[in-house]
């Protein structure tokens, strides 16, 4: 859904316009900290998994809940 290139990934541009098409306006700020902290190897770019990753509970318990579902 919000990547409209199916490339595998989003850079906070993309990621925030992606947003907006669905009527979330956040601010530039809050985007690039969020690609920032969940972008593992630093890239600049934010992988599926990178973005799955970030919301994954941490809880064992509810990690297993939700990928059962």
């Amino acid at each position: 859904m919000l990547d409209v290139t199916n490339k595998g990934w989003l850079t906070a541009p993309q990621l925030q316009a992606a947003l907006e098409l669905y009527g979330q306006f956040t601010h530039k700020d809050d985007v690039y900290t969020f690609v920032r902290r969940h972008d593992r190897d630093s890239d600049g770019r934010l992988l599926f998994s990178d973005f799955c990753d970030a919301f994954t509970p941490q809880d064992s318990y509810y990690a297993n809940s939700l990928a059962t579902r």
